[in-house]
């Protein structure tokens, strides 16, 4: 027969996991429907790097490194902070062609452990009463936070981890260490971004639960502290094999500055931060998501009205809940909670324990809740409802009469059945499960229409047909071009659905978009013209660049639309989908000068740096001129660098027409900057002889546009403003010369890297150097990679954003060899401080069994 506590414990695991999974089914969720959970990063990061996943624990491909992600992508680092979540085990139950039923199961699982440890916690503090904690544990569940992002999946471990953690410290103070320790060594290896979130909580949460200490003083502080670092410390050394080498990775990047202007900015107001703490809240995505039950808004209030709290456990409590408060609105207190960086989207990501602080003060009321708190148990009642009147005049776009007459009945029905509670005693138990089938009603109707709410996001819905690339023959080319071509080569695809496909349809492409990502190569491929719209984090190749594509090995592009660069000749076909060779493309490897890639920093200078990077002694990129210039309903006004424009007629189209003679053959190129923001993004359309090329710029398409190739013509370029009044900070056209970048690339193939062998992490071959200069490899820079000439260890050098080695004149064997720095000192760390941990559990054994003989 099982225990009270073991029943709960399975219904706190279960309740949340069928009610999100009944949602799921009302959505219309895939088997049920057509629909998916999958959306925004989910669909465009973790779903690709899920498949690497899949396929690298299979034997195909690594971990460490991979080749098929912005040319070549350290991926300890991303495992690190997207896959290393134990539950991530899930989506081999599953196969690949299923993985997004592997989310459903993993976001389910996370959940309902979510319910389970904060039981455990709950019951570990207040154990009166065990059936009590249901609805809290599943309001903790089931909280704003966990639905607003659940498609951040990484995220969710932190929730079920929580409770642990706190639970550890709490058996700190009576000399338990282990649970602590173990707790922390999962959460810093499941994701250590929210490992930081949870770990400075925890440690406002050490500090108010030492000074509740009846032994509270300063040296017991002391000694408690150097026990809870201690433990901090071992879960640190366990988990060293992937902390220290994705720290090293993030400190390789530069990210944008704390802007210390906005320290004291206000992120958000009063009243719509009162807003979010009721049912079914809007602006899931920029305001903090603190919805955790209305039972619990009700509750916790009290905590600090209630006669039977200790006082000094009031103020504590309230001191730490003011400042979560302030963190949500002040900027500044903000950006701490986020490792000192302004998050890209998805704000207030410490919310989640916001909402556990004030579900645990609303179980500490639960439990002495009596008829002595009736009285004011009414009161926050009406104080609820008039806010909810009030918001609906205030900020009816948040809160609108239909939901603050559903969140009404809702705290109206908690009120009378608390109240039932404490005046019928014969109806006690009735009115506890009636409590609990309220409660998930209001979490279940929340998770519902807050979901719903995110489908409503353009980018967070897709049906489940869309997860497979439609053009038809897609796959199919891919494979007979790698049973065709069984060598290293890169490729650009234009058919794509995020920018992450060349490491979900294994192909070595140049676009990704990853918290992890390489800024070095970013920072260098922006100032060759590439679109980086999100720095360090993003990297668009879109139609690409003739000569550095050709420079960077892309040997292979493939379309379902007619290919319009010079150079390309058909390759083969399957379907609609075409592969097209680029007779220019070079090895990985060749012989440059140093100076080709001291690349000039301006923002407007791409076209100058590409001359630069294909060296020689010519202007490959010659800027060209407009013969005609013709304004369409737009009055003009040019002052420096910058033309304003503005339409006469708001109304009618606005468009600025430019005519060029190109003479010769040309591969015709624009950049544009146009708007207020820099750039502004989809402002204008931009037409070549009448054929729309689309929005430009646009997020990831906003730096050289590719026009087309041309010989001896007269080309019309047409920019159509969709404003009624912008700017355009620059407007340059430049035409690459074909003969002259010809020649040159036969030139650089005189030099070229042989390459006799490769794998994930090795490069192998020779190269006969006709004088002493560098060897440039197109391999993104990372310290990690290593090198040996004629087998005798030499130094790697940064060219640009990719490596090199010096070679004197004469043939050479060359060697690479990738390990991410701090991999292996990550891992001898992590070895000593496991054993030293296993070896104190065992001494601690002795020890007991000695002193029970």
């Amino acid at each position: 027969m099982l225990s009270v506590k073991f029943r709960m414990f399975i219904m706190a695991f279960i309740l949340p996991f069928f009610l999100l999974g009944a949602v799921f089914v009302l959505l219309r969720v895939y088997p049920f429907g057509t629909h998916s959970l999958l959306m925004a990063d989910q669909f465009t990061q973790y779903l690709p790097f899920y498949h690497h996943l899949y396929d690298a624990i299979r034997g195909n491909g690594s971990l460490l490194y991979t080749w098929e992600l912005g040319m070549g992508l350290n991926f300890w680092g991303t495992f690190a902070y997207y896959l290393s979540s134990p539950i991530s085990i899930l989506i081999f139950l599953f196969p690949k062609s299923h993985l997004p039923e592997a989310f459903i199961l993993m976001t389910l699982t996370k959940t309902a452990l979510a319910g389970l440890t904060m039981s455990i916690y709950l019951l570990k503090t207040e154990e009166r009463q065990k059936e009590n904690a249901l609805p809290f544990s599943s309001m903790y569940a089931l909280m704003s936070f966990t639905i607003g992002y659940f498609f951040n999946i990484m995220w969710l471990d932190s929730l079920y981890l929580l409770p642990l953690v706190l639970l550890g410290i709490d058996q700190l103070f009576q000399k338990r260490y282990m649970l602590l320790t173990l707790s922390l060594t999962v959460l810093f290896i499941s994701n250590f971004y929210m490992a930081y979130i949870v770990g400075l909580f925890a440690f406002l949460y050490f500090l108010a639960k030492g000074s509740l200490q009846d032994t509270f003083s300063l040296k017991s502080i002391l000694v408690h502290f150097s026990r809870f670092m201690f433990c901090t410390m071992i879960a640190f050394g366990i988990s060293a094999f992937l902390i220290i080498p994705t720290y090293l990775q993030l400190k390789s990047n530069e990210y944008p500055p704390f802007d210390w202007n906005s320290l004291f900015a206000i992120d958000i107001g009063f009243f719509e931060l009162l807003a979010k703490a009721y049912n079914s809240g809007e602006n899931l995505l920029e305001q903090p998501n603190i919805y955790s039950g209305l039972l619990t808004l009700l509750l916790f209030p009290l905590f600090f009205l209630s006669k039977k709290i200790n006082p000094k456990e009031k103020i504590i409590y309230f001191i730490l809940l003011l400042g979560l408060l302030l963190s949500f609105q002040i900027h500044g207190l903000n950006i701490i909670w986020h490792a000192f960086e302004s998050p890209t989207g998805y704000l207030h990501r410490f919310a989640f324990v916001f909402s556990f602080i004030i579900i645990f003060l609303a179980y500490r009321v639960f439990t002495v809740f009596s008829q002595e708190e009736l009285p004011s148990l009414y009161k926050v009642t009406c104080i609820a409802i008039f806010i909810l009147v009030l918001l609906t005049e205030l900020k009816p776009e948040q809160m609108s009469v239909a939901k603050a007459l559903v969140n009404a009945l809702f705290l109206i029905l908690i009120c009378f059945t608390l109240y039932i509670r404490e005046t019928n005693l014969k109806f006690r138990s009735a009115a506890l499960w009636t409590l609990l089938f309220i409660v998930l009603c209001d979490i279940g109707l929340n998770a519902y229409q807050q979901i719903k709410t995110l489908n409503s996001y353009p980018g967070y819905s897709y049906s489940r047909d869309q997860y497979n690339i439609a053009a038809p023959g897609f796959q199919d080319v891919l494979t007979e071009l790698g049973e065709k071509d069984a060598g290293f080569y890169r490729l650009n695809s234009t058919i794509r659905m995020t920018p992450n496909d060349s490491i979900r349809y294994h192909y070595k492409g140049m676009s990704n978009f990853n918290t992890l990502s390489n800024g070095t190569l970013h920072d260098f491929m922006y100032h060759l013209g590439y679109s980086t719209t999100l720095g360090v984090r993003s990297l668009a190749q879109n139609n690409g660049i003739l000569a550095s594509d050709a420079l960077l090995g892309f040997k292979y592009a493939i379309t379902d639309q007619k290919i319009n660069k010079h150079g390309y000749t058909k390759e083969l076909c399957v379907k609609e989908t075409c592969v097209y060779k680029n007779q220019q493309a070079l090895p990985i490897g060749f012989m440059i000068d140093k100076d080709q890639v001291a690349l000039a920093r301006k923002e407007e200078t791409p076209f100058v740096n590409q001359n630069l990077f294909l060296g020689g002694s010519e202007d490959y990129f010659k800027k060209r001129k407009p013969v005609q210039t013709t304004y369409h309903n737009l009055s003009v006004k040019k002052e420096g660098q910058i033309l304003y424009v503005k339409k006469n007629n708001k109304d009618a189209e606005g468009s600025i027409e430019m005519t060029f003679d190109l003479v010769g053959k040309q591969q015709f190129y624009t950049l544009l900057a146009a708007g207020k923001g820099i750039p502004g993004l989809g402002e204008t359309n931009v037409y070549v002889n009448g054929k729309s090329l689309g929005t430009y710029p646009a997020a990831h398409y906003e730096r050289i546009l590719d026009l087309g190739a041309f010989t001896n013509e007269t080309v019309t370029v047409k920019i159509e403003f969709l404003v009624p009044e912008t700017q355009l900070a620059h407007q340059l056209f430049y035409g690459l010369e074909i003969p002259a970048f010809k020649d040159r690339i036969t030139e650089i193939q005189k030099q070229t890297f042989q390459l006799a062998d490769y794998s994930d992490t090795t490069v192998k071959g020779s190269i006969k150097s006709e004088e002493s200069n560098v060897l440039f490899f197109s391999i993104p820079y990372d310290k990690g990679w290593s090198a040996k000439v004629d087998g005798k260890t030499v130094p790697v050098m940064k060219l640009g954003g990719f490596i090199g080695v010096d070679l004197k004149k004469g043939t050479h064997d060359v060697e690479l060899q990738f390990i991410p720095r701090g991999f292996m000192a990550g891992s001898v760390i992590s070895i000593i401080s496991l054993v030293g941990l296993l070896a104190a559990f065992v001494l601690a054994k002795r020890k007991k069994i000695i002193r029970e003989k």
